[in-house]
């Protein structure tokens, strides 16, 4: 797919005749590089969330811990802590998950797009 989307771009480089005609072929490569440069942003913001919460569940967990007399009371609160650890890891691995996929799905839209925009120049 990439390869014919590269060979109908090198013909409709060899065909530009102004800069009009340049950023127009540019376009979809610009669009990727916007796409991509989103989808990490959302990455990292999600992900710094999701420390940010966990550092601070942590230390609330750890303060709790502490002032535990009871070393049974002190097993279940660490049970149901790291139960809501793991869910929480769970949904932002999923939410990372929707985000490449529906960047997998913009990325697939903009090559099918250019591929036909580039064979209607080509003709």
């Amino acid at each position: 797919m990439f390869t014919q989307l590269t060979e109908q771009f090198t013909t409709a480089m060899n065909s530009l005749n102004n800069a009009d005609q340049f950023s127009t072929a540019m376009k979809p490569f610009n669009s990727l590089v916007e796409i991509n440069t989103k989808t990490v942003e959302t990455l990292i913001n999600q992900q710094a969330a999701l420390i940010t919460t966990i550092m601070n569940d942590s230390v609330a967990q750890s303060k709790a811990l502490s002032e535990q007399t009871d070393l049974a009371t002190a097993i279940e609160a660490q049970k149901v802590f790291t139960e809501a650890l793991q869910a929480k890891v769970s949904a932002s691995a999923k939410e990372a998950y929707d985000v490449v996929a529906k960047t997998s799905e913009e990325v697939s839209t903009l090559v099918k797009d250019s591929i036909a925009e580039a064979s209607t120049l080509a003709k």
